[in-house]
């Protein structure tokens, strides 16, 4: 070989060095950017199905509890009528749903897809009794109800947003037999909120020991009972207005 052949064979190892360096950082990036976004879009998620959950069970406080939460909500203080505008919500239930689809495709790239992933994740479980683990299956298994139920509740919600108060969510829930679909939302998205909160706090390193770690799922248990329980009360109190 001569010295021109060495110096050509040198520098085309080079230029494949630093190209696969360049896939493997633009790798790295892409996964940190899909680590972020999951994280970000789960716990925006989260917080306004909590607030969501709040809103409603204004029913508990009353018929004008619950009126009086709807009009603010359609900004009904800036109307001259009173009666608010209700297209707002279908803006709400747009945005929730366009975020949460974001959140199911960046989740996708985390599931195992294929019968083979799946048989090795069944048998490592088997293997492996791992809280966490068994904690981010439940996660799964509520997302595939949440991304085949939420559609349709946003659809309910954002198609007729002048039906939401007592009287009209009343309806919907109970005479029109939508309780069949929100009560194994509610349960799923509690479920999932609290187990994605938890391990985006363990992700993003706020329980760094067992002992934090420990408490935290404490509290996320809390959690879930809690809202669950706001919720199912919830449907309840509408029974009346029926």
């Amino acid at each position: 070989m001569t010295i021109n052949d060495s110096a050509i064979a040198e520098s085309t190892t080079n230029t494949i060095t630093t190209t696969s360096t360049k896939i493997k950082a633009q790798g790295r990036r892409w996964t940190a950017w899909l680590d972020i976004s999951q994280s970000l879009s789960g716990v925006i998620l989260a917080l306004f199905l909590w607030t969501h959950l709040v809103l409603v069970s204004s029913i508990l406080l009353g018929g004008d509890a619950m009126s009086w939460v709807a009009g603010l909500m359609e900004l009904s203080f800036l109307s001259s009528d009173g009666h608010g505008y209700p297209w707002i919500v279908s803006l709400i239930a747009i945005g929730i749903g366009t975020l949460a689809f974001i959140h199911v495709l960046v989740a996708l790239q985390k599931l195992p897809l294929s019968l083979k992933q799946q048989l090795a994740l069944r048998k490592q479980m088997s293997a492996i009794k791992h809280g966490d683990t068994q904690l981010w299956v439940w996660q799964a298994i509520t997302g595939v109800i949440i991304f085949v139920l939420l559609p349709v509740h946003l659809w309910l919600i954002g198609s007729a947003p002048e039906t939401i108060g007592p009287s009209g969510s009343a309806n919907r829930i109970w005479n029109d037999g939508v309780w069949l679909l929100y009560l194994p939302l509610l349960l799923s998205v509690e479920l999932h909120a609290a187990i994605g909160i938890y391990r985006v706090a363990i992700k993003w390193g706020v329980a760094r020991d067992l002992n934090t770690r420990a408490r935290m799922k404490k509290i996320k248990n809390i959690i879930s009972v809690v809202f669950v329980v706001i919720g199912l009360a919830s449907l309840l109190a509408f029974l009346p207005y029926a």
